[in-house]
């Protein structure tokens, strides 16, 4: 996990706890049975649920559509908080297990692969140097990408050849992986600091090998 995900998880822990304490506060009461009469505590706690989940999993995914239906009626239960327990239980396992990292490389894959689309369109009108430097952007950020996953230091600020080196050194990429992100690298590089034409075969060759590269990595 990201700095960003360990305090959110950090956050799911403390609530985890916090659910325990709450259940316990249901009391018996005259003719309605039993239920959590500290409105005040019982409803900041949820609120603090659902802060967590809106900003961990976003409201689109199968984990806010879960916290709805679990949270959907009036909390008032002891059953109802361990219901939510659960689910944070759930919804924390699936955070430390990598599980949003896994859907971050299927996003950043498509965004990525939109850029790659535009690169080939720039480059069948004859704007060589624009494909290039655009297929260059598309590759330094999946190398961003995997550098992150693989927890390598500053993959938000490095390079992206010192990036590509180290994912070498872990062993994600090989020898031959490495040398040709470099080649690709350095095509964009040339492209985006020089006012010659870039080589038309070349860009078509990175543009092609960089869509292949994603395809293989940000799966």
């Amino acid at each position: 996990m990201n700095p960003q995900q360990r305090r959110y998880a950090d956050r799911i822990r403390a609530l985890i706890e916090q659910a325990q304490r709450i259940a316990a506060l249901e009391r018996p009461a005259e003719k309605v049975g039993s239920f959590i009469q500290d409105g005040v505590q019982l409803q900041e706690w949820a609120t603090k649920v659902r802060s967590i989940v809106e900003v961990t999993f976003g409201t689109n995914g199968a984990h806010f559509r879960q916290f709805q239906r679990l949270s959907d009626s009036l909390l008032q239960h002891a059953y109802e908080i361990r219901a939510l327990e659960g689910f944070l239980r759930g919804a924390l396992s699936d955070l430390e297990d990598g599980f949003l990292m896994s859907q971050e490389i299927l996003i950043a894959g498509a965004i990525f692969e939109s850029l790659i689309e535009e690169a080939r369109v720039l480059q069948k009108a004859g704007h060589h140097q624009a494909a290039a430097v655009l297929s260059r952007v598309a590759l330094e950020g999946a190398i961003r990408k995997i550098a992150d996953t693989e927890r390598v230091a500053n993959a938000e600020d490095a390079k992206a050849s010192i990036l590509n080196d180290e994912l070498k050194k872990s062993g994600r990429f090989n020898q031959p992986r490495w040398r040709q992100i470099q080649v690709w690298l350095d095509v964009g590089n040339a492209a985006a600091h020089s006012n010659n034409v870039s080589d038309p075969r070349a860009v078509s060759e990175m543009i092609a090998g960089v869509e292949a590269f994603m395809a293989d990595e940000l799966k």
